[in-house]
């Protein structure tokens, strides 16, 4: 049956799943208009958006959806790689007959999950915004490097890596399979350097990065065995560079800000500086 209603919430089935979608200003699309497309970071519902999705929608039509086992959205028992999120994805858009091109926003995981459906649909995407996502340029000398660059000793820094990677394995969590099993695929993907992701071809399209530069780890969070501030900052700065070579790869007009008065959630923290730079894409496509 065909979808009709826009501008609310809805539940739609696609591959034996129903998915909670939301979808504003597809009625007034016109021809190569892209679309907005919202993805989520770990283990967040779509609501995520509520401070931006409204007013992107005054200038560009918008979808937003929860991932399997997430907000309102069933519960699937298949680990949610970067390949079949993104697959999954593009017949969720099929199915609702929105078609390309399209705008990808990711937040935190999110990031990955749309760099994974443009290198996997590259010729269906106009643009590409990432706001402070999860690393996935990274590598394992990567991170090291930091700590060397603080003076950590290397059997240190060996026996860290060695816990983020592999210590913080947990057992399935059945009754909250969406956020666990998310954390459990980035967490995978860490430990290949991203090899999935980045043998994906990088689109021609302009890239946009939001930077979150305010450090926010409650003080009875913070690591014992480092400056977390300053931690948090050198990894900032590392991630900024790949990401800024990242940009000029794709050959086209893109963009890094970094906010210090952002945190992780920068379009909740500073939602018009996202909405504004959104519109601009926008605009510059039309040129």
């Amino acid at each position: 049956m065909p979808f009709t209603l826009f501008g609310q919430e809805k539940s739609i089935n696609v591959n034996g799943t129903n998915y909670h979608v939301f979808l504003k200003g597809f009625e007034n699309r016109s021809q190569n208009t892209p679309a907005i497309i919202f993805e989520n970071g770990m283990g967040v519902d779509l609501g995520n958006w509520s401070k931006i999705m409204e007013q992107v929608s005054s200038f560009a039509p918008v979808f937003a959806y929860d991932r399997a086992g997430i907000g309102k959205t069933d519960k699937i028992f298949k680990m949610p790689t970067a390949k079949f999120v993104a697959e999954n994805l593009h017949d969720i858009l099929k199915t609702l007959k929105i078609t390309p091109p399209y705008i990808l926003v990711g937040h935190s995981l999110g990031g990955v999950y749309i760099r994974s459906f443009a290198g996997l649909y590259p010729n269906e995407i106009s643009g590409l915004v990432f706001i402070d996502p999860a690393d996935f340029t990274e590598t394992k000398n990567d991170w090291n490097a930091i700590f060397r660059t603080m003076g950590i000793p290397e059997k240190k820094i060996d026996e860290m890596l060695y816990d983020r990677l592999y210590r913080q394995q947990s057992k399935v969590d059945s009754l909250h399979f969406g956020p666990w099993s998310e954390r459990q695929i980035l967490n995978d993907l860490r430990k290949t350097d991203f090899a999935e992701i980045t043998a994906l071809p990088l689109p021609k399209v302009p890239i946009y990065f939001f930077v979150g530069g305010k450090f926010e780890v409650p003080l009875d969070q913070r690591s014992k065995d480092f400056d977390h501030e300053a931690f948090f900052h050198i990894k900032n700065n590392s991630n900024m560079e790949r990401w800024k070579k990242l940009i000029y790869a794709s050959g086209k007009a893109g963009m890094l800000l970094y906010l210090t008065n952002a945190g992780h959630y920068i379009h909740l923290d500073d939602p018009k500086s996202v909405i504004n730079n959104i519109k601009i894409l926008v605009e510059s496509l039309k040129e």
